[in-house]
């Protein structure tokens, strides 16, 4: 299979997951939101929080890592997959002791402490299963990535429903959790060792330090900014009350939510930008301004539909009594555009083994976050943390833009930018002219909104020939993936 077949394969399975499992998750959020208080959402998400911390400092971007490994070495990989998980074992079970050491000490009742319990288990649990899916990352097969996502996204919207009709919702919803990624993990560690290697635990000292080395830099940067993500939640309940982390939540979650969709993206990409490190830095270079040109083109819309539907996305998606959470969603939306571009650079830096670079400023612009947060939340409530994302996501891209330019992947922000600038304003005009219309009007009008933005971008000369040419073969990827699975299948039988 062609390198643009791979690509596009696994776009499509990533957007078509990210659609799937995206609107169930969505689907999942909101129906919590709507079957319990806004202060038990606001615990909800609390729990969160305090769960996906211990994840990220588990983790230490040892399944990043092990993809770019995996990727690079694949004739090591039995070794190289053996001592991960073995050292996976580790981390996670010394983390999980500290854990329960903390949980006697939250200063919550006792239901809020045994689903935060619940949720560490899920986290750590989660970090294995991202081990045996950094396999099928590495080796481009990210169809089978994708049907695990999905997977995990409907046992969780199943267990979540169960849960809301009993008592102690709050420990249901963390059983989900736990449910949902004990059979994602389930489902990878089934993939992995029957299509790819038997996985033996391997005691290699010199390994476990190389990549312990390798992975503690990005894992410092990739936890940073995610518990800039999760530390808003955080601070804001120690500023203020469980009703205002609810009224943020609501909001924030959707974009937690929407936020897949990159992500998904971006992961088929690592392999690649791993290979073309070691290979060619002028190719690595054209790659990294395509990724971010067509990960902008996808950001605009997003941006566009939740600053201009903000009232009706709370409205309908969520509960009236989320409204005053209006312009919170307006603001989060105003970040969709730097929120999607940054989730490449985590992957860009690992390929280019420049780690510390991505640390040391993903730690600046974290503490500004935090920062702001302290200083704007007092004053503006929960609408505080929406403006230091806001601030610091623009911020943040900016930085490692610059710092990528100055190892030598040039990327111009303003010739990748004016186009769907350009482009969304004209959307933006018909999305908020039939705004004041009735709801199958405002529908069919965000239906022609996005036909009129990718008219103007063909119109500004957006899509290069090359491009177009390279998708049309791209798209060719159907009888190879057919043929690859065909051959596997009759091998492993």
């Amino acid at each position: 299979m062609k390198q643009s077949q791979r690509i596009v394969k696994n776009a499509l399975f990533g957007a078509a997951a990210a659609a799937v499992g995206g609107a169930i998750h969505l689907a999942t959020i909101l129906l919590i939101a709507k079957k319990v208080p806004v202060a038990q959402f606001g615990k909800y998400s609390w729990v969160l929080a305090f769960a996906m911390f211990f994840q990220f400092l588990a983790d230490s971007g040892l399944s990043r890592i092990l993809v770019r490994e995996v990727a690079t070495q694949k004739e090591q990989q039995a070794r190289i997959v053996g001592a991960a998980v073995a050292l996976i074992w580790i981390l996670s079970i010394s983390i999980g002791l500290v854990i329960l050491a903390l949980l006697p000490f939250l200063p919550f009742g006792f239901e809020v402490k045994v689903a935060a319990g619940l949720m560490g288990l899920s986290a750590l649990s989660q970090f294995h299963a991202s081990g045996y899916g950094a396999v099928l990352r590495a080796h481009e097969d990210n169809e089978l990535t994708q049907m695990g996502y999905v997977l995990h996204k409907v046992v969780l919207f199943g267990v979540v429903f169960v849960s809301l009709h009993r008592s102690n919702v709050l420990v249901g919803i963390a059983v989900a959790h736990v449910a949902a990624v004990w059979a994602l993990w389930a489902f990878y560690y089934f993939i992995v060792t029957r299509f790819y290697l038997r996985v033996h635990l391997v005691a290699d000292r010199e390994l476990w330090k190389k990549l312990l080395v390798t992975a503690l830099p990005m894992g410092g940067g990739v936890m940073l900014r995610q518990l800039a993500l999760q530390a808003d939640v955080l601070v804001l309940k120690s500023l203020a009350d469980f009703n205002a982390v609810g009224l943020f939540s609501g909001p924030y979650r959707i974009g937690m939510a929407l936020r897949q969709l990159p992500e998904t993206l971006a992961l088929p990409l690592f392999p690649l930008y791993s290979r073309l490190a070691l290979e060619s830095r002028e190719k690595l270079g054209e790659v990294y301004r395509q990724s971010m040109k067509y990960f902008s083109l996808l950001s605009f819309p997003f941006g566009v539909f939740l600053v201009a539907w903000s009232d009706a996305v709370i409205r309908y998606a969520m509960d009236p009594k989320y409204s005053a959470a209006v312009p919170a969603m307006q603001l989060l939306g105003a970040g969709m555009v730097p929120f999607f571009a940054s989730t490449l650079f985590p992957y860009l830096f690992a390929a280019v083994d420049e780690q510390r670079r991505f640390l040391v400023s993903t730690a600046i612009c974290g503490a500004l976050r935090l920062a702001l947060d302290a200083a704007l939340i007092p004053p503006f409530g929960f609408l505080g943390p929406c403006i230091a994302f806001l601030v610091t996501e623009f911020l943040l891209v900016g930085v490692w833009i610059v710092q990528l330019s100055r190892l030598g992947l040039r990327f111009s922000l303003a010739d990748a930018l004016w186009r769907p600038a350009v482009a969304s304003v004209a959307m933006a005009a018909l999305v908020f002219a039939v705004k004041p219309l009735s709801l199958p009007w405002q529908l069919a009008g965000g239906v022609a909104s996005v036909v009129v933005y990718l008219g103007v971008l063909w119109l500004v000369g957006t899509f290069a020939r090359d491009e177009i040419a390279t998708a049309r073969e791209g798209i060719a990827f159907v009888r190879p993936l057919l043929a690859h699975w065909s051959n596997t299948l009759r091998k492993k039988t």
